[in-house]
Formats: C-alpha cells, sequence, structure tokens
C-alpha cells in the first residue's frame, strides 16, 4: 500500500465545501485524495502557479483546487471555478 501524503484543508475551506453540491464535494474530495497518492498523476494536470507558492490542480473541467506544500504535507489554500484563478 502507498503512503498518503498529509493533507491540511484550513477551517474555512472546509466551510465552503459543505455549501458546494454533493456533485462538487465528491470532485473536491477525490482530487485531494488522488493529490495524497500522488500529486504528479496526469489526471491532475497539477502546476505551479507563476508568481506564488502555490500549485494548482484540476478538479473537473472547470473547477481547480490550488494547494502549497508545508514541509511534508499539501494544505489546501482553495477550491474554485478555473475562471477565479485566472486574474492570479
Amino acid at each position: 500500500m502507498t503512503d498518503l501524503t498529509p493533507v491540511e484543508i484550513p477551517r474555512p475551506l472546509k466551510k465552503k465545501l459543505d455549501k458546494k453540491t454533493p456533485q462538487m464535494q465528491a470532485a473536491i474530495l477525490a482530487c485531494i485524495q488522488q493529490l495524497r497518492t500522488d500529486w504528479r498523476h496526469p489526471g491532475l494536470r497539477a502546476k505551479k502557479l507563476s508568481g506564488t507558492s502555490d500549485f494548482e490542480a484540476r478538479v473537473t473541467e472547470g473547477a481547480r483546487l490550488t494547494f502549497r506544500w508545508d514541509g511534508p504535507t499539501i494544505v489546501v489554500t482553495n477550491h474554485c471555478h478555473h475562471d477565479i484563478l485566472k486574474g492570479l
């Protein structure tokens, strides 16, 4: 069995996740699980966001999850619609 990378989801993001549809919640949680297993998995299309220490991973065609590394831990920094990230 593969060791899973630890993940931290700050309380405000947990509350934000609770307000999403069940389908989007499931997609975000599946993305987080894949990050824990292999953050470089091709389906995530993970990439570093220019000008920040954050990375972006694909949740769905239109939704993204951003995260950063804090030592060996993945810290989720946002989950949002892709268009929001274009301004970063």
